[in-house]
């Protein structure tokens, strides 16, 4: 928003409402009474997309692929670089990327390069860099089927850039989190449906974030008992 002077402008009648990245009303803030749906999750909540103005829900491991189809491939740059940022970040800076999603970020590349990007996403993102060198030193590993690493972290942030620089180098499969807010379960796009699974019986939790506990062993030893049974 910043690189591209956009600010947030709230009209004082709002006609319609545009739902992005859901079709699931519980995770809207409020309840909308004229709107579209924009999805790529599958599932999508029956009631709630039949009654919508308009809907495009199909299946992708982004949305903003859906958009750049609607779009009728007719963007100026700076709307397709933010394509590219958002495809960047939705799946995990590339890492859980198929076929299809490189041959769209090539569209939306355009006259950039990835670096680009990176420096968007990232750059001045760790704000106390000698604390996070700390932190980052005192990571924990835990050998089970799979290598686990638990980290504590002054914010998201910090936890994103330790994804980025540690799994792959150290081998981890999941990255436990301890956050300011709970616990952040991180792990390989091969391990999200069983981790996850696991995770159910931790109340307040929105797929790897589990809220308002600080209880990290209860939630590594969950993780541990679930390789244990399968």
């Amino acid at each position: 928003m910043e690189r591209f002077c956009v600010k947030n402008c709230f009209p004082p009648k709002t006609e319609l409402f545009f739902v992005y990245d859901t079709s699931d009303p519980e995770q809207l803030p409020f309840l909308v009474p004229h709107y579209c749906v924009f999805d790529h999750h599958n599932n999508p909540h029956g009631g709630f997309v039949e009654k919508a103005f308009y809907s495009h829900i199909r299946l992708r491991s982004a949305n903003v692929l859906n958009l750049y189809d609607l779009s009728h491939q007719v963007l100026p740059d700076d709307v397709l670089f933010c394509f590219a940022v958002a495809l960047v970040s939705e799946t995990a800076f590339l890492r859980t990327a198929c076929s299809e999603d490189l041959m769209y970020l090539s569209r939306f590349l355009s006259g950039h390069v990835l670096e680009d990007v990176f420096e968007l996403i990232l750059e001045g993102r760790v704000k106390d860099i000698s604390g996070f060198l700390t932190r980052l030193s005192r990571i924990g590993i835990v050998d089970s089927r799979e290598r686990i690493g638990i980290v504590e972290c002054k914010d998201d942030d910090e936890f994103l850039c330790v994804a980025d620089l540690a799994m792959y180098p150290l081998s981890l499969s999941i990255l436990l989190g301890k956050m300011p807010w709970g616990v952040w379960v991180y792990c390989k796009k091969k391990l999200v449906q069983k981790v996850y699974s696991a995770l159910r019986r931790f109340e307040n939790r929105k797929a790897g974030r589990i809220y308002e506990t600080k209880n990290v062993e209860a939630v590594l030893n969950t993780i541990l008992e679930m390789f244990e049974q399968t």
